[in-house]
């Protein structure tokens, strides 16, 4: 152990006082190795990641912080980056793990540069505990997994059955003919409807599954001619009016998936409305990185205390009694956030009319993109 009282590390070290106080108040951990890797100055985020104390570390080669398993192998990784030292990431493409004064594991993200000081070059890492994010990223492979499970399930185990149904509807049609009681062709003719919403249903959820895989190839997006195909998509009925505003210039995004949320949208906003007449406007514009499209309706709006459950699966918060499957809000959520952007609902209580608002990113980043 070095020869030292524990409340002066930073003596040790030379460091003049604005790096001393960088060094102590960063929030990532970070130690100082002298060249034969021995621990000369720690902060405290470092001792709160390996909960030991710095009189427990001064001194002690930095294998101290690493599994058993790791550290002969390290040993060796150190010294040729004493030798030979650059600013770099640790374990790139790998997983790294640090080991606690008690024994467990964690995993870390390390990056390496060196320092000069008086008596040396040393080698300064810089550790960030992942925990939290590690925890974050298996919760949802674990999520994605029982969706695609689910969906297989619904599409194969469910869809070969209704099959089966449908077709001893049919065959019961062809066996009465004409002669069938007008109640016996209504009830069968209510069975075929249930079994086809069944269908739409399963591929609604199977839309649904794979809406949360992200879209990597990219294209020109023009908006004007986007919005332009949503709306002669929708079939043209009497008291509909549909109004367009777009002032976005052309760029590189995924077309596929925004039109999707975009019909999802005016579809939804067309179904649930409960008058003859019936006025929808579509508005695009850029703001910052972030195209921000905007559609507004006159229907009956969605109650305050029930915009929480709105893109949520199976939920239909109109009150129109129309039958659907209640995905298609998810179905666009998952899309938008899927592709790194967001989406929001303003209705007030006791004011006609919803206003969805998408952002839907312009540029492509590094931390979605890759």
């Amino acid at each position: 152990m070095i020869e030292q009282p524990a409340t002066m590390p930073f003596q040790a070290a030379n460091m003049d006082n604005a790096f001393r106080a960088l060094f102590d108040s960063s929030p990532c951990g970070l130690i100082l190795l002298d060249e034969a890797g021995r621990i000369v100055v720690v902060n405290q985020r470092l001792q709160d990641i390996f909960d030991y104390s710095a009189e427990e570390l001064l001194g002690q080669p930095v294998e101290i912080l690493l599994p058993h398993r790791d550290r002969a192998q390290h040993v060796g990784l150190r010294d040729g980056f004493i030798k030979a030292p650059a600013v770099r990431s640790m374990g790139l493409g790998r997983d790294l793990s640090g080991r606690r004064k008690d024994g467990m594991e964690i995993p870390v993200e390390i990056a390496l540069t060196y320092v000069d000081l008086p008596q040396g070059r040393m080698t300064c890492a810089l550790v960030i505990d992942i925990t939290l994010r590690k925890r974050a990223e298996l919760r949802l492979r674990e999520a994605n997994v029982q969706l695609e499970e689910f969906t297989h399930v619904a599409s194969h185990d469910l869809r070969s059955p209704l099959r089966g149904i449908a077709n001893l509807i049919e065959f019961i049609e062809e066996d009465y003919g004409e002669s069938a009681p007008p109640e016996v062709r209504r009830n069968l003719a209510r069975m075929a409807e249930r079994i086809g919403a069944m269908e739409q249903l399963i591929d609604d959820l199977l839309t649904y599954a794979r809406a949360g895989r992200r879209t990597v190839k990219t294209e020109a997006v023009d908006m004007h001619a986007l919005v332009a195909e949503v709306v002669a998509m929708e079939p043209p009925q009497p008291g509909l009016r549909i109004e367009t505003d777009v002032d976005v210039e052309t760029f590189d995004g995924v077309r596929t998936p925004i039109s999707t949320v975009l019909r999802n949208l005016v579809s939804n906003a067309i179904k649930h409305h409960d008058r003859d007449e019936k006025n929808i406007s579509i508005r695009a514009r850029a703001q910052g990185d972030m195209c921000v499209i905007d559609v507004r309706d006159d229907g009956p709006g969605i109650a305050v205390a029930a915009q929480a459950r709105a893109f949520r699966l199976f939920q239909t918060v109109s009150s129109t009694g129309r039958s659907n499957s209640g995905l298609g809000l998810a179905v666009a959520k998952r899309l938008v956030e899927a592709h790194g952007g967001e989406i929001e609902l303003i209705s007030d209580d006791g004011q006609r009319g919803c206003h969805f608002r998408v952002y839907w990113p312009r540029f492509a980043r590094s931390d979605r993109d890759a």
